[in-house]
């Protein structure tokens, strides 16, 4: 009875009203999702260049003591300065040189850079590797893997090194 006396006072209803009002709310709902996440995509975009800013003064700071070491380097290297090794060491070193320049030759120029960061640095994490080498981490992923089943990689927890020849 009262649908018939809103249509005697000339008021309509319309089905079309209630879907009308979810969608409504609806899209205010999602607006809102929008809003926030592009707060948390400015966020992290401010985080990144945050972190950009902290790693540029790191590298700041250390770039006298990295052009100080090259030179050091450098100048030793340029005066024939060589590690002092033994007879017996240096009759492994040279053993051991030959089978390293065979399975850099084998392995390709990835798995050259870790062999050569191993051979001077010992053991290192994949992160450490990374640097040392000047590789982005998967690429020291990537050969590592590559050395590991060759069997030229040794596994020690968190850290690798090359097997003993």
């Amino acid at each position: 009875m009262s649908g018939a006396f809103k249509l005697l006072n000339g008021e309509v209803e319309d089905p079309r009203d209630e879907e009308i009002r979810q969608l409504r709310e609806e899209n205010d709902a999602l607006q809102m999702m929008v809003r926030d996440s592009e707060r948390a995509a400015q966020d992290a975009k401010q985080q990144q260049r945050d972190y950009a800013a902290a790693l540029a003064r790191l590298k700041r700071q250390l770039s006298p003591l990295y052009q100080a070491l090259c030179q050091v380097f450098g100048d030793l290297d340029a005066a024939g300065v060589e590690d002092i090794i033994g007879p017996r060491e240096q009759a492994t070193h040279t053993r051991g040189s030959a089978v390293w320049d065979e399975w850099k030759a084998r392995l390709g120029p990835g798995c050259t850079k870790v062999i050569d960061v191993l051979l001077l640095g010992g053991e290192m994490t994949i992160a450490a590797i990374s640097i040392a080498g000047k590789m982005g981490k998967r690429q020291v992923y990537e050969a590592t893997a590559k050395m590991g089943q060759v069997g030229i990689l040794v596994r020690n927890g968190g850290k690798f090194s090359l097997k003993q020849f």
